[in-house]
């Protein structure tokens, strides 16, 4: 669940995206020359754990209404257009499509367990 308007998220640190993660997805984004300082990490850290904690709960309270208890992918991009982020919703669409293809492709973790034994 986010948390309420004004509540940091860091009152409970374990809830927080792992920084070192986001220091790398920033430094991908970054010339290889720029540093980025604690403090801007820091915010991101909390920026991007809020966001993710916000489009969940409205995936959450979709399922709820449908009496279903797993979390699609169609059901972020349905939270997300809900929430008016459509300028990210053709990228996602795209990603889902390339990613949904990519595991038709491999062997599913029940045939690799099958074929190690």
């Amino acid at each position: 669940m986010a948390a309420a308007p004004g509540q940091a998220v860091t009152s409970n640190p374990d809830r927080l995206l792992p920084i070192a993660n986001i220091s790398r997805i920033m430094k991908q984004a970054l010339p290889a020359n720029a540093k980025v300082a604690k403090e801007a990490k820091d915010c991101i850290q909390e920026c991007v754990t809020e966001f993710i904690g916000f489009i969940t709960s409205e995936a959450s309270d979709r399922l709820a209404k449908d009496d279903r208890k797993t979390i699609t992918g169609n059901d972020i991009i349905d939270s997300m257009r809900a929430l008016g982020f459509n300028d990210y919703l053709a990228f996602l669409q795209v990603f889902l499509e390339k990613r949904r293809r990519a595991l038709k492709g491999a062997p599913s973790s029940k045939r690799r367990k099958k074929e190690k034994s």
